[in-house]
Order: structure tokens, then C-alpha cells, then sequence
């Protein structure tokens, strides 16, 4: 049985089971990797790194559960809108356009939110060691496994927070597309920024492995760099034949309402796209045909009409011809009599 709790915290609690991870997961690797050779530099780490975390997190828990000294109108707006199971609770049309104003807004600044937590944790780490004389090594380590735990949160952040929103963002829209409203004014984010997310995933996992080896001399930096750059541009190219895809399905769309018969023609190998394009023209083929029915039947329509009004006009004239007949007809008998 689901708990009925703000709609934005059921978004937030895996974020930030997710950030509590990859903390624990920085802690241990910075354990495993520093010395700490004065006790109370270990104890201020050792205390002060879970206890920020859990301060942080309950802070993102208060802000996104919707307490009233502390959210932003577009949680408001979301809670106010949006059940905790996915359901709307208004239906005017200022209110869901606002709703799904809230809704990218609340997609941007997740992500926002967690990076600036992330690293407000790692400043105060920083400066806490720094107090307690850590070494210029460990603090190095500290940044760098930091630096790991904010990049894996919040690459889970921006994928999930969006994946979490999908029903209730396509619930908008097909409601306003129903009312005749467009979300042509919301401003969207590019689909590119996430793929760098993939570059940068490799990154910190040879980062990590690098911190392992004992002996890391130059020609280990450079065979790195070259797997980095290779990943880099493997990525842009991956980013740019999805780019590509997603242009040919734009200028497909264009073609639709011209009038002429549209096929869409792919060049990709892929099987869901060709897939998809070979949909694609049997929804045109029936939206072509269906305009051809639609100019035959208009076609046959006027032809009827037309018809109608000659007959219409035969008809009308005969008729008044007969009653020219007939006043002509009294008129000779009255004058007979």
C-alpha cells in the first residue's frame, strides 16, 4: 500500500537513496586511499562526512516534502496539482499549464540542487580537514572522491527525475492539446548535455582504477588521455547519428501536411528505427488516403449540389410558369363571364 505523501518527495527519495550511496561509496574509497595521520583529522572525517550528508539530505527531504517555511511556488504548484500516485486534482487550463511550467522547471533545478549539495558537503569537508591539518595528499583524495560521488549523483538525477515526470508531463500536454493550448513558450533543455554524461562516466571509472595503482607515470597518462579522447568521440558520433535520426523525423513531419503523398526513407541500420520509419508510412499512407476520400467526397458533394440547384431551378421555374398560367387562365375566364 502506497504512503499518500507530496508528489516531488516521491521524486526526490530515490535521488537521494542514490546520493547516499555514491557518499558511501566515496567515504569508503577515501578511507582506503588517505592516511590521516593525526587522530582527529580521521574523527573530524569520520563524523563530519555522514553527518553532512544526512543534514543535506533531510534539507532536500523538508524543501521537496512542501514544508510552508521552506519550498518554491512550483513545488507548490506540483503538490497542489499532482496526487501523490500520478493523478491530477485540477483540470483548469492555467492551472495544468502551470503545473507543467513547474514540472520542467522542477527537471533543472533537481539537478541543480543535488550538484550544489554535493558540493557544499565537499567545501565543508574541505575546510574542516584543512582545520585539522590533513595533508595536501588527503585532501587531494578527498576532493577527488568527491568529485566521483557528486558526478554519479547527479547523473542519476537528471535521467531520473525526467523518467519520474514522463506520465505527468504527457498527461499535460495531451490535455492542453485537447484545449487547443500549445507549450511551444515553455523553454526545453537539448537532449546533447546528457550525452556527456556518458563521456564522463568512463572518466571517473579510470580515475578511480588510477587511484589504485601504485606506479602511474607518464605513458599511463597518456594511453588514459587517448581512451578518454577515443570515448569522446565516440560519444559525439553516437550523439550526432541520434541528432540526425530525430532531424529526419522532423523534416518527415513537415512533409505531412502538404498534400502529397510523404514517405519517409531512413538510412539507418538500426532495427527500431526502421521500424519505426516503416510505421511512420502507414500512418501516412492512411492520412494520405483518407485526404483523397475527403477531396473525392467533396468533389461528389459539390457535383450534388449542383445537381440540386438545377433541379432546384427546373423545378422553381415550372412552377412559377404554372402559376402564370393559371392567373392568365382566371383572368380570361373572368372575362368571359
Amino acid at each position: 500500500m502506497k504512503i499518500n505523501s507530496p508528489y516531488t518527495l516521491n521524486i526526490l527519495l530515490p535521488i537521494i537513496g542514490w546520493s547516499i550511496l555514491c557518499s558511501a561509496f566515496s567515504f569508503f574509497l577515501i578511507l582506503s586511499l588517505t592516511s590521516f595521520e593525526l587522530e582527529t583529522t580521521r574523527n573530524t572525517f569520520l563524523y563530519a562526512f555522514p553527518s553532512l550528508i544526512i543534514a543535506f539530505s533531510f534539507l532536500g527531504i523538508v524543501r521537496y516534502g512542501g514544508a510552508k517555511f521552506w519550498f518554491g511556488e512550483e513545488i507548490k504548484t506540483i503538490n497542489e496539482g499532482i496526487s501523490s500516485f500520478g493523478n491530477f486534482l485540477v483540470f483548469g487550463t492555467d492551472d495544468i499549464k502551470k503545473i507543467f511550467t513547474s514540472l520542467v522547471y522542477i527537471s533543472r533545478s533537481t539537478t541543480i540542487n543535488v550538484f550544489a549539495g554535493g558540493l557544499s558537503v565537499l567545501v565543508l569537508i574541505i575546510l574542516a580537514l584543512w582545520a585539522n591539518q590533513a595533508s595536501s595528499f588527503d585532501l587531494m583524495i578527498v576532493v577527488i572522491g568527491g568529485v566521483i560521488a557528486i558526478f554519479f549523483s547527479c547523473a542519476f538525477a537528471t535521467f531520473f527525475c525526467q523518467q519520474a515526470m514522463l506520465g505527468a508531463v504527457k498527461e499535460c500536454r495531451r490535455i492542453l492539446t485537447e484545449r487547443g493550448e500549445g507549450t511551444e513558450d515553455v523553454i526545453l533543455s537539448s537532449i546533447a548535455p546528457k550525452f556527456y554524461f556518458i563521456f564522463f562516466l568512463p572518466f571517473f571509472t579510470i580515475l578511480i582504477v588510477l587511484l589504485f595503482i601504485p606506479s602511474f607515470n607518464f605513458n599511463s597518462a597518456m594511453l588514459c588521455f587517448i581512451a578518454l579522447l577515443m570515448t569522446f568521440i565516440i560519444d559525439k558520433v553516437l550523439f550526432s547519428y541520434i541528432s540526425n535520426s530525430l532531424k529526419e523525423l522532423q523534416g518527415f513531419a513537415k512533409e505531412l501536411p502538404v498534400g502529397e503523398r510523404a514517405v519517409f526513407i531512413t538510412g539507418s541500420l538500426d532495427k527500431e528505427i526502421v521500424d519505426l520509419s516503416e510505421a511512420l508510412n502507414k500512418a501516412s499512407e492512411q492520412i494520405y488516403s483518407s485526404k483523397k476520400e475527403l477531396e473525392k467526397s467533396k468533389e461528389d458533394m459539390i457535383k450534388r449540389v449542383e445537381e440540386l440547384e438545377k433541379f432546384f431551378k427546373l423545378t422553381v421555374n415550372r412552377e412559377l410558369k404554372m402559376i402564370e398560367l393559371k392567373k392568365q387562365l382566371k383572368k380570361c375566364t373572368e372575362k368571359q363571364i
